[in-house]
């Protein structure tokens, strides 16, 4: 860099996929894993053993979010009375085009 001028931040990449809340905390609690099984002595499991472990936890932690957190479970009833289940809506095409 010159003269204390810092590069230009990155730009931030546009999302195209939703986010998996499970794989998010999945990929957290595998980091802490890993970094505790390999910063102890002994035997080290598998790397795909530790990220199944990892999606487990991850889907047992928001199974019992819902079960045990009040808040979250207000919020997916929320949520879910708030969704519009576009199966159900019925159109009829029919009268449209008798005007």
């Amino acid at each position: 860099m010159s003269e204390g001028h810092s590069a230009p931040a990155p730009a931030a990449k546009p999302s195209a996929a939703p986010v998996d809340p499970i794989e998010e905390l999945a990929k957290v609690i595998f980091v802490q894993l890993s970094a505790n099984v390999h910063a102890t002595p002994g035997e080290k499991p598998p790397h795909d053993k530790l990220v199944e472990l990892s999606f487990r936890l991850a889907e047992s932690f928001q199974a019992g979010n819902l079960k045990f957190n009040t808040a979250a479970r207000l919020r997916a009833e929320a949520k879910a009375k708030s969704s519009v289940d576009v199966s159900k809506i019925e159109i009829d095409f029919g009268a449209i085009g008798k005007k």
